[in-house]
């Protein structure tokens, strides 16, 4: 089987390997490589795709990302309406009275994280005697780069960047 073909056998034919070269790797590849860029053009991160060395500038990658959150908050819609369709279902057929509502899936946090380090670096190096203002960055820094990282994780860093006097 494949992408837009298949091959039908009867119960006595027989199927073979048809193609001894070794090119059907290449091509395989050569897909998997279009459909990867194909999915990057689709969700509007054409930097992404092909592999170049292009670089861009931090308001262009700004506008990509853009334009992915506004894709991305349009499938969110799509999820929470069939959420809240199917729980209102539930609680009909249960007999429920309850009101049902989905919140959530609106924000994204999908930039660059070297743009994040780049601001918040850029703002410590204004000079602003702040301890407070520090701190905060600090945080913010810290927890953006372990956002998978398990919540005592983070909590102890948190209590160990207030910690330090004057910072």
């Amino acid at each position: 089987m494949g992408e837009s073909y298949y091959l039908q056998l009867g119960a006595a034919d027989r199927f073979g390997w048809t193609e001894p070269e070794g090119k059907v790797f290449q091509i395989a590849s050569d897909n998997l490589a279009r459909l990867k860029d194909e999915i990057y053009r689709v969700s509007y991160l054409m930097q992404q795709a092909g592999g170049g060395g292009d670089h861009q500038s931090g308001l262009s990658k700004q506008w990509d990302f853009s334009v992915t959150a506004e894709i991305l908050r349009a499938y969110g819609d799509l999820i929470k309406d069939a959420l809240r369709n199917m729980l209102t279902a539930i609680a009909a057929a249960r007999q429920d009275e309850c009101e049902i509502d989905v919140s959530g899936l609106d924000e994204f946090d999908i930039a660059d994280f070297t743009t994040e380090i780049s601001g918040a670096q850029a703002l410590l190096n204004l000079g602003i005697d702040s301890p407070t203002l520090k701190r905060q960055v600090l945080k913010r820094v810290a927890l953006k780069y372990l956002c998978d990282a398990r919540q005592e994780i983070k909590n102890r860093i948190i209590e160990e960047i207030d910690a330090v006097p004057n910072q």
